[in-house]
């Protein structure tokens, strides 16, 4: 190692001290810096912010430093830029900047933010939303939405937001007062409405949406109160294009902004408030209604012209009827005249003729009947032998038979079988029939024919062989 006696030697102090030396010499006024704010580092308890900031170009990072805003200065800056840009300083923002540039021996080099020029961050948001529409537009999508058909009668809804939305409230409170009327069946999807998350959480709305679009007619995407703030989410690409490729139509009600965001230009309707959106939907059903009314009215009235047309057609195939009907009714008493007359001439003879048909018939059929009484008589009586001589065999075979049952049933009565030495052996008045129905101790009454004799069951001895 080389001697250091000739040359000077310092401490990491003299270095520190000596840069911030040269620094706030040459450095000793703030600068407007443009630059993207990678993170914020807010401290609500501090009110302190600690910027990380960077600068890229094609997505490689050229430089990188550390800001801060003291919580004074970042709570001037932060209401100063919501209210011209109607967005909270955020991460991911170009943003044009005052610092001073600072470096302490112990903490390192560091950027003082003094201002936010919001004026800028408003043009570089109007610039990349120039671009983002010029985007949908050249890629054909940005009229997608608009050019899907509404139902005549959108009854099923959709509804991205939040329940304790105010704009959520108001757009229930309109349409439950049109419910005696008109029957909607509607089903929030919530989502966060405002801020850079909302992009993401919106979008994953409308893909729950998507995955039962089945079920709906339409989606609407309502958001109220907050004003214009929180609504620069709105012109991104990534929702404005998710919105208008969507294959429902979607109406928006997000906010009272006059300058329209992305979103709201490639719905298929937008109507600024909840409350728009809700009467939009009642006034869908309403026309519906009064089209109906109209049509009803205007069927009435063709019916009572066609009734008045038809009554007059009727007057006239009346009269026309009532000519041909008297015309023919005298046709056909002219006919009925000479029928008569004809009738008149030749009855006299016909009816003779008739009348020697009839009495020949009459005679005939007076003797057929006759012979066939005789023919019936002959057989029936025939029968009445035959039946009375099978009836006398049949009757003296059934008593001989019957005298044959008597007999068989007089041997097997109970009394002769008692009489002849057996018994009938019972058990509480029920009859015993086998040992094995028996126990010791049971109470047996055996049954003679001249009385009975009582006894206890001592042993039962079953017959092995049955």
């Amino acid at each position: 190692m080389s001697s250091s006696k000739a040359t000077s030697v310092f401490t990491l102090l003299d270095i520190g001290r000596s840069l911030q030396r040269m620094i706030s010499t040459h450095y000793n006024k703030p600068y407007w810096i443009k630059t993207e704010i990678a993170k914020l580092n807010a401290y609500t308890k501090s009110g302190h912010c600690y910027p990380d900031l960077v600068e890229k170009q094609n997505g490689q990072v050229l430089a990188q430093m550390r800001a801060i805003i003291w919580s004074d200065t970042f709570k001037n800056i932060s209401k100063q830029f919501e209210d011209m840009t109607k967005k909270p300083i955020s991460e991911g923002m170009t943003v044009l900047l005052l610092a001073k540039v600072n470096y302490h021996p112990n903490y390192g080099f560091s950027l003082t933010i003094l201002d936010i020029d919001a004026s800028f961050t408003l043009g570089e948001m109007a610039k990349e939303k120039l671009e983002n529409l010029k985007r949908l537009k050249a890629e054909g999508i940005f009229d997608l939405n608009k050019s899907l058909t509404l139902p005549k009668v959108p009854q099923r809804l959709a509804v991205i937001s939040v329940n304790t939305s105010k704009g959520y409230q108001d757009f229930m409170n309109i349409i439950a007062k049109s419910h005696s009327q008109f029957n909607f069946k509607i089903e929030l999807f919530p989502a966060l409405l405002q801020g850079d998350k909302a992009i993401t959480s919106i979008a994953e709305a409308l893909e729950n949406v998507e995955n039962r679009r089945q079920e709906f007619d339409a989606v609407t995407i309502i958001r109220g109160g907050g004003g214009d703030v929180g609504l620069s989410c709105y012109d991104s690409f990534v929702l404005a294009s998710k919105v208008a490729r969507f294959p429902l139509p979607v109406v928006s009600g997000i906010g009272h902004s006059t300058n329209e965001t992305l979103v709201e230009m490639v719905t298929f309707t937008n109507k600024i408030t909840p409350t728009d959106v809700a009467y939009f939907f009642i006034k869908a059903f309403q026309d519906c209604l009064d089209e109906l009314h109209n049509l009803d009215t205007k069927f009435s009235s063709l019916v009572k012209l066609k009734l008045k047309e038809e009554q007059q057609e009727l007057k006239h195939i009346h009269h026309d009827f009532k000519t041909q009907v008297n015309a023919l009714l005298q046709n056909h008493n002219y006919q009925l005249k000479e029928q008569r007359q004809r009738i008149k001439s030749t009855m006299p003879s016909l009816i003779r003729s008739r009348f020697d048909y009839l009495q020949n018939a009459s005679q005939r059929l007076g003797w057929l009947t006759q012979q066939h009484f005789q023919n019936q008589r002959q057989d029936l009586l025939q029968l009445s032998k035959i039946l009375k001589k099978v009836g006398k065999s049949k009757i003296e075979h059934q008593h001989q038979h019957l005298s044959y049952l008597s007999s068989t049933l007089n041997l097997l009565s109970p009394e002769r079988l008692l009489k002849r030495g057996y018994t009938l052996n019972l058990v509480n008045d029920r009859i015993i029939k086998s040992a094995t129905e028996l126990k010791p101790g049971d109470r047996l009454k055996t049954v003679f024919s001249d009385g009975y004799a009582e006894s206890n069951v001592v042993k039962i001895e079953p017959d092995e062989e049955n």
